[in-house]
């Protein structure tokens, strides 16, 4: 934990770092599952949803590198998003179905 005090003023402020091993475990897990979500995509749907979100580009500059209808960029990332969302989800309640399906007594 990383603690300053402000020498100025009257020194009653205080910067706190609330980082913690564990905060930093689950945010490096939560980015590898959004990691394998996007590589599992297809590519013309990680390639949309990568121009947009990393890239920032509009819908029509992303249409135009890729030559297609702006409809189409839209339809992708819908698409693209749902996938990631539901990948992610997936993999956090994909292993609590195994434990349901063998409960204690049976095991």
């Amino acid at each position: 934990m990383t603690v300053a005090l402000d020498s100025e003023n009257d020194g009653s402020e205080l910067a706190v770092d609330t980082e913690t091993p564990e905060t930093i475990l689950m945010h490096r897990s939560s980015s590898q599952l959004v990691q394998r979500a996007i590589d599992d995509l297809p590519v013309h749907y990680r390639e949309t949803l990568l121009l947009c979100e990393v890239e920032e580009m509009s819908y029509q500059e992303i249409a135009e590198i890729l030559s297609i209808p702006i409809g189409t960029v839209m339809s992708r990332l819908a698409r693209a998003r749902k996938a990631v969302r539901e990948s992610i989800v997936g993999d956090r309640i994909a292993p609590l179905s195994r434990d349901i399906a063998h409960p204690i007594g049976m095991r």
